[in-house]
């Protein structure tokens, strides 16, 4: 899928289904933030070197208020250049913020690990290598409530990596999930 296209559905997404939900949404009981919350996404992402590929992420953890979810997150993005297949990933803890009642906009900020791996199929076998070094997830999303406490959700998230040899990577991801909190 084209970044651009995934860009394009994630802020129509977030700007035009919840005009059209908040009306379905009369007359049902807020919902809370409380115990156990996950949530899981698709969609598309970028480098800094324009290199395009699909995304996605996935992400567990608890509430500690109905405005603090705090859990642990992997996110990342794959994509093939030249033949060799190219993935990054960050796996952090993740603290959510949502100034509002559950549903509606959020921030997020993790830390944690990073990793690249890149392989090359040759004549027979593959050849991989990967690196590994520190990562730091920055996000925004908005909740769409669906039902009970099921929300849709689409995200724009920035990956930060930075390896031991002075290699550094950024991503930017737009994805569309559905949570459960």
């Amino acid at each position: 899928m084209n970044l651009s296209r995934a860009a394009s559905m994630c802020l129509l997404a977030l700007f035009a289904l919840p005009v059209s939900l908040f009306a379905q949404d009369d007359g049902r009981p807020p919902a809370e933030h409380a115990g156990l919350w996950l949530s899981g996404g698709l969609g598309g992402g970028s480098t800094s070197e324009d290199d395009e590929g699909p995304a996605g992420y996935f992400r567990i953890g608890g509430s500690v208020s109905q405005n603090v979810l705090l859990g642990g997150e992997v996110a990342g993005m794959t994509y093939d250049l030249d033949g060799t297949n190219v993935s990054f990933a960050n796996v952090t803890f993740t603290a959510l913020f949502d100034p509002a009642l559950p549903g509606g906009f959020f921030a997020k900020a993790g830390v944690g690990f990073a990793s690249v791996m890149t392989s090359l199929d040759i004549g027979g076998g593959t050849f991989t290598t990967d690196d590994e070094g520190f990562g730091v997830t920055l996000g925004v999303g908005y909740d769409i409530r669906i039902g009970g406490n099921l929300y849709l959700t689409p995200n724009l998230d920035v990956l930060l990596q930075t390896y031991g040899d002075d290699r550094d990577a950024s991503l930017v991801l737009f994805t569309l999930g559905l949570g459960m909190y």
